[in-house]
């Protein structure tokens, strides 16, 4: 059995397979070209400061502390499993794997040989409408049981996306 997820994947499977802990391993996805290595990234997280702060300067001194002091990016992973964006700060913290991957001591060393294959991409206008599409379809496939009900899920998920599109006055060319 396998998933492809993001780094926030034991934190998911601790809540809802709690009793499979130790029991999988993260690895880096096939590739078609191993020279040549790709990835997506899925989801991300940021710290801002919006333009009704009432203290600007303190948000922001408050946010780079949060984002590279060692103590406080350590706390950032164990309360909230968020990996770090600071490359320096996290090769000094992650040097534990996740409890739900203690077995796996190179977790973070994977995910962050992993990071550096991930390759830009931009959103489509109906992210919101796809995303809603393969929730729905791929819940269906999953409870079919069926190989085939993938597939349909698939193309399910592609002409709810692509009639959204129409509807709002997009040219799709299919």
């Amino acid at each position: 059995m396998g998933w492809l997820s993001a780094i926030w994947a034991p934190g998911v499977l601790e809540g809802n397979a709690a009793d499979t802990a130790g029991k999988w391993k993260m690895a880096p996805m096939p590739q078609w070209d191993a020279a040549a290595p790709a990835t997506g990234a899925w989801g991300g997280s940021a710290t801002a400061v919006t333009s009704q702060s009432e203290h600007p300067e303190q948000a922001v001194e408050f946010i780079t502390w949060l984002n590279t002091d060692p103590e406080a990016v350590q706390a950032l992973v164990d309360e909230t499993g968020i990996y770090p964006a600071d490359v320096p700060a996290s090769s000094t913290v992650l040097t534990d794997p996740p409890e739900f991957f203690s077995n796996q001591k190179d977790f973070y060393e994977i995910a962050a040989q992993t990071a550096q294959t991930v390759q830009p991409f931009t959103y489509g206008p109906n992210i919101n409408v796809a995303y809603s599409a393969y929730n729905d379809e791929f819940a269906k496939a999953t409870k079919a049981k069926k190989a085939g009900a993938f597939v349909d899920a698939v193309d399910a998920m592609q002409k709810i996306t692509l009639d959204d599109l129409k509807n709002q006055g997009f040219n799709v060319d299919e």
